[in-house]
């Protein structure tokens, strides 16, 4: 049984099939089963208002946000403004992503530690930047540990804000995943990254178009 309320973040057209199970086989008492929709929230507003917004009417009580992650999920906009309210202010939620089975395989493979005198086994990440939202991207970079002097030449997910894992194997055991990641907002000494960049695609208009609006108004 999740101890901490869940909410899940996750594209509806092409990962809906994956969130399903997760409320199929563990119900949805414990995970929040709702998302910004299209129409939803005024583009206009200041991002203080729809980050304060998508945190009252979408988070509600969540301590945890879920992120399914698939080829396209970096590109969706509400799914970059609901992780970003998730981290807002002084008391963020704690973050997991998961990605499909197959992206998994596309974004990691098998290597050995380059680091001097290490042959560890290791997992190597390929096209990581491409494929993850800006927001787990960021806080599973290893120098926002603030308890490490110097960056390690290999780490693992304790060590990083934002874990992820591959959707079956999160599926075997989501209490193990969602526990850590709660446990991470106080045990973890990490300068956690909380605001989107101005290119990335979100629910506020940026300042471009916001200007080329009021022009050809």
């Amino acid at each position: 049984m999740v101890k901490h309320k869940t909410f899940i973040s996750y594209h509806h057209k092409n990962e809906q099939s994956e969130k399903d199970q997760i409320i199929d086989e563990f119900g949805g008492e414990d995970f929040i089963d709702t998302s910004v929709h299209e129409g939803d929230i005024d583009t206009s507003l200041p991002e203080e208002s729809i980050m304060r917004k998508i945190r009252d009417d979408y988070l509600r009580d969540s301590t945890v946000t879920l992120v399914i992650i698939g080829e396209e999920t970096a590109q969706r906009p509400f799914i970059n403004s609901e992780i970003q309210a998730s981290l807002w202010g002084s008391n963020p939620n704690g973050l997991i992503a998961v990605a499909t089975d197959n992206l998994y395989e596309q974004i990691f493979i098998d290597s050995t530690c380059s680091g001097v005198g290490c042959d560890c086994k290791v997992r190597m990440s390929r096209n990581h930047k491409h494929y993850l939202p800006e927001l787990i991207y960021k806080n599973r970079k290893i120098d926002r540990n603030k308890d490490l002097e110097d960056t390690p030449c290999h780490y693992n997910d304790s060590q990083l804000y934002c874990s992820l894992t591959k959707f079956s194997d999160f599926m075997e055991d989501p209490d193990n995943y969602i526990n850590e990641a709660f446990d991470k907002r106080e045990g973890l000494n990490y300068n956690i990254a909380k605001k989107l960049s101005e290119n990335t695609p979100k629910i506020q208009k940026n300042s471009l178009s916001s200007l080329a609006d009021s022009l050809f108004k």
